[in-house]
């Protein structure tokens, strides 16, 4: 399969097979308006509450656009959010009351907090100053023969991918409301606008539209999800791997010849050590994307893999995916995200360390904490990585992390994509290769082996 299309012909294809296809066929109620605005207060509109009780429990993708009056081509379809969901009734009514309490925009308060212009606050924005209606489209995805890249698909992964796609899009940047999968620098950009985000129209856009535009497509040849999981590997793992300069594959821990990891402290608790190698291979890759005084420009954050081999001289079939990730180095709360600060700082301290720290609420702290039976956070993990009642790997155990940059490394798919899309547009392909060994609980269906089976491990008892 080749790519011959840009990012924008791969929306607008999706748009007219599916959306506008509704639209235009006297068969389905589309388009669906959302709110009736005739009474003195707002009310869901009949046909939205029709639309959204005809369907019971499954796996749906939804939208919620404008739409030019003409209604002729896919560009006339704007969407403003997309989601996915198992009981779409509720869903639905839940984004109707929400909407309506954040009416009139004229009332938002800025309380100074990162979400205070929340993705409600943004919708609401966007339906007041828009002369169209808000509609909602559904779709059950098993309905779907086929995603956006001309794949099957499930809704987890779909949401991934249309909402990586739209915020590739420039023209959709000031109505686009989704924060997941869109770089954390874009809502906190938001935030500090408030409802004026919405009329910026002759700002720059998002950077990274302008990024990946200017960027070439490459081809890919998978003809299924498992082949383009193996062609990525083979692209960005295995060529690091192969790469004389280069030290990968590099373990996660510090281990002794029995794959026995090693143990240091940490306050009163003992907590699992990572390899002095890949400790050193976080700090330079972070530091390609911080600085001492906050983020730097190009490189948004980290994508990692973790992943153990069936061969000394692995081939892309070898390279067994466990889990993957990613730590933008623009935060949530602040510029600079907390699992960076460390870095940014040159501190000899690992508690967040991209993501891959010593602390309660980062990955090594909370597989210790599981390992060593302090809690069941990372339950998975060490059914999976450790042999039962040890601290003894089953097998050695790899971290491929790199400062993500779409000029050096391709998005799965053959088009460019900015770090928070290529994620999941990872575990979606990774999944279908690997199903039973991939360790993602997110963006995976809920009945993933790593949602649906039953782990267990019996902790440790000698910490030391």
């Amino acid at each position: 399969m080749t790519n011959r299309q840009s990012k924008e012909d791969v929306w607008e294809e999706w748009v007219r097979r599916t959306i506008l296809a509704d639209i235009q066929s006297a068969a389905t109620p589309d388009p669906v308006p959302m709110v009736d605005d005739s009474g003195s207060e707002l009310s869901m509109a009949d046909e939205y509450d029709t639309y959204r009780l005809g369907r019971g429990s499954g796996d749906y993708l939804y939208m919620l656009y404008l739409l030019e009056e003409s209604a002729d081509g896919p560009q006339d379809v704007i969407p403003v959010y997309i989601g996915e969901t198992s009981n779409v009734a509720s869903r639905l009514m839940n984004h109707f009351r929400k909407l309506r309490d954040a009416l009139p925009i004229s009332e938002w308060e800025d309380d100074g907090s990162w979400g205070s212009y929340g993705k409600y606050d943004h919708i609401a924005t966007v339906y007041e100053r828009s002369a169209s209606q808000l509609y909602a489209w559904v779709v059950n995805v098993d309905d779907l023969e086929v995603g956006p890249y001309g794949y099957p698909t499930y809704r987890h992964e779909l949401e991934g991918k249309m909402v990586g796609l739209v915020h590739s899009l420039p023209r959709f940047d000031r109505v686009f409301a989704n924060r997941d999968f869109v770089p954390n620098r874009v809502p906190h950009e938001m935030g500090q606008v408030g409802p004026e985000w919405v009329d910026d129209e002759n700002e720059p856009s998002n950077e990274e539209p302008a990024r990946l535009a200017e960027l070439p497509d490459e081809k890919v040849t998978g003809e299924s999800k498992t082949e383009l999981w193996y062609e990525w590997v083979e692209k960005t793992i295995c060529r690091d791997i192969n790469d004389s300069e280069e030290t990968d594959p590099i373990p996660l821990f510090e281990t002794d010849d029995d794959l026995v990891v090693e143990t240091k402290t940490l306050g009163s608790s003992a907590v699992l050590k990572r390899s002095d190698a890949i400790d050193e291979r976080i700090r330079r890759e972070g530091k390609r994307c911080v600085h001492s005084d906050g983020v730097r420009s190009g490189e948004s954050g980290l994508l990692y893999v973790m992943f153990q081999l069936n061969s000394e001289n692995p081939s892309p079939t070898d390279v067994v995916p466990r889990y993957i990730g990613k730590a933008e180095a623009y935060g949530k709360k602040n510029e600079l995200s907390a699992n960076f600060e460390e870095i940014a700082k040159d501190r000899s301290g690992t508690r967040s360390f991209a993501r891959w720290g010593d602390g309660n609420y980062w990955h090594v702290g909370e597989l210790s904490e599981t390992v060593f039976g302090e809690t069941s956070k990372k339950l998975s993990w060490a059914s999976e990585l450790f042999e039962q009642g040890t601290r003894q790997l089953e097998q050695q155990t790899y971290l491929w992390i790199r400062a993500w940059d779409p000029d050096t490394y391709p998005g799965p798919y053959g088009y460019p994509a900015y770090l928070a899309e290529v994620e999941p547009l990872l575990v979606g392909l990774a999944y279908e290769a690997w199903p039973d060994y991939l360790l993602n609980h997110n963006e995976v269906p809920g009945d993933a082996p790593a949602n649906s089976r039953e782990f267990e491990f019996r902790p440790v008892e000698d910490c030391h």
